[in-house]
């Protein structure tokens, strides 16, 4: 105890422990672990002690652990093995400055404290404390207290539990799926297990990893029920190539399924972006190649180029080249420089030559199947191979149409608002748009928290413990939690699951 008091009344070596603690965000399931773990820190041998902050909280309460920065690589191999939560403490929370600690057998977890487990002895200074009189040193226990032992809430509450509390809320009927409806996009199941669906537009936002692993069980679903009609464009990489290793999709590949990975490791079986698509008019096409060109900024004369183009029998990226070299040797003009200038930029890269000089049309699968394409947009060229697919999947009737790590756009955003069955990742929000929060980055929790529940911090918290294939619906503004798991439990979803008549019976109450 000398030593102890020797360290805490030097003024120096009290500043320097505080200021070069690493904290974390605490959460546990069970109070047995991350109890043991604290005090077998706090011993001599270890850190010699160990920090605690509480704030408690109407909804939520947050609890913090700090460690000197030479203990933290410990501290997460007992997280690991003791079956704790620890996260990084967010840059907008302060821990208090302390004046007078004293010694406690129970910590008061009503109240906001901030404590010192020393060689598993628990002394706390209230955060409220303004007499900054007495010493900072902790006073030992009296002798019938040294065999009192502190341990954290055996029932975690809100903020301090890794287990999400929804209140029990249930979703509303629209969203029940009594069957799969191929129109309608699966949402996954609730805790209870009941399957839910919604129709209409899709937001979804979360990590690039965890929305493409949603994705993954959403798209192999709906091909499962139905492909027909279905278009999956993948500009990030992460999505399509998975989608192929699914059995129900490899099942279908090449007959009602059509797989085009520009990047992958795959030979060229070639892409026509100038194809007509199903139920296209000779207008439409013409239009959607003047779409196109103009988020490509060819000068509007050589838009107008672009219908004589189609009317002297023009139907792919290399005819288009000949025709316009032949035009130009009729004399140059801006129109042409400018659409011949977007032609060879287009076909620079080797890679996308090689696709483009095939003009294959993979559109025509989608009169009883799908199309998923994938090319990573990290260039000019690539992104408008994004832009082709898009413009061809939206003039198709009744299309369903997937967008994953997409280049938007103001222009992307007006074409695509005739589209009614959308489902897009961190894109800009859609009107009438029914919003899916996944796994997200800590910094991006309260900001999307805000935008679309105000705040609410019951549900702040729920996401920052969602794992991958678990979200947050939000419909009619009210959060409902949805999971990819069965029952629950992490598992194979990749097949329709049959309709449970007693847990819908249940959600109807």
């Amino acid at each position: 105890m000398k030593l102890l008091q020797k360290l805490f009344s030097d003024r120096g070596a009290r500043e320097k422990w505080d200021t070069g603690l690493i904290w974390f965000r605490l959460r546990y399931l069970e109070s047995g672990g991350p109890t043991r773990c604290i005090n077998l820190l706090s011993r001599p041998q270890a850190c010699g002690r160990v920090a605690l902050y509480h704030c408690p909280g109407e909804t939520v309460s947050r609890l913090h652990l700090g460690v000197p920065e030479a203990h933290v690589r410990l501290l997460q191999r007992m997280a690991a093995d003791f079956g704790f939560s620890l996260k990084p403490k967010l840059t907008d929370t302060a821990i208090p400055t302390i004046r007078r600690m004293t010694a406690v057998t129970e910590l008061p977890w009503q109240t906001a404290f901030v404590a010192h487990i020393v060689n598993e002895q628990v002394f706390i200074s209230q955060v409220e404390e303004r007499d900054s009189s007495g010493t900072y040193w902790p006073q030992p226990a009296p002798k019938e207290q040294l065999k009192a032992v502190w341990q954290l809430p055996d029932k975690p509450p809100a903020g301090l539990s890794t287990q999400p509390d929804w209140d029990g809320r249930q979703p509303s009927e629209n969203l029940i799926a009594r069957k799969p409806d191929p129109q309608r996009w699966p949402l996954g199941r609730t805790q209870t297990g009941i399957p839910l669906q919604t129709e209409g537009r899709l937001n979804i936002y979360g990590r690039q990893e965890a929305v493409a692993d949603w994705l993954v069980h959403q798209v192999t679903q709906m091909v499962a029920v139905n492909p027909a009609n279905l278009v999956v464009i993948d500009g990030i990489g992460d999505l399509v190539p998975k989608l192929k290793r699914k059995a129900v999709v490899t099942r279908l590949l090449g007959e009602q399924v059509a797989y085009v990975d520009i990047d992958g490791t795959s030979l060229a079986t070639g892409f026509n972006p100038l194809t007509p698509v199903l139920g296209e008019t000779e207008a439409e096409t013409t239009l959607r190649w003047q779409h196109w060109f103009e988020g490509m900024n060819v000068h509007s004369e050589g838009i107008a180029l672009l219908d004589q183009a189609r009317q002297a029998g023009v139907e792919d990226i290399l005819s288009l080249r000949k025709w316009v070299k032949q035009v130009e040797r009729m004399g140059p003009s801006t129109a042409v420089t400018s659409l011949n200038m977007a032609l060879s930029r287009l076909m620079s890269s080797r890679v996308l030559r090689e696709w483009l000089e095939w003009p294959v049309n993979h559109f025509d699968i989608l009169t009883g199947g799908a199309l998923l394409f994938a090319v990573k947009g990290t260039d000019w060229a690539r992104q408008q191979l994004l832009r082709a697919v898009c413009l061809g999947a939206v003039n198709v009737p009744n299309i369903r149409l997937v967008l994953h790590g997409f280049p938007w756009s103001h222009g992307a955003v007006a074409q695509l608002q005739s589209c009614e069955r959308l489902c897009l990742s961190n894109a800009p929000l859609f009107d009438r748009a029914v919003i899916v929060l996944v796994e997200n980055h800590v910094q991006h929790v309260a900001g999307l928290a805000q935008r679309f529940q105000a705040d609410d911090m019951l549900l702040t918290e729920n996401m920052h413990l969602l794992g991958r294939g678990e979200g947050v619906i939000i419909s009619q503004k009210e959060p409902i939690f949805i999971t990819w798991h069965p029952g629950g439990e992490k598992g194979n979803s990749e097949e329709i699951g049959s309709f449970d008549n007693k847990r819908l019976a249940l959600c109807s109450k």
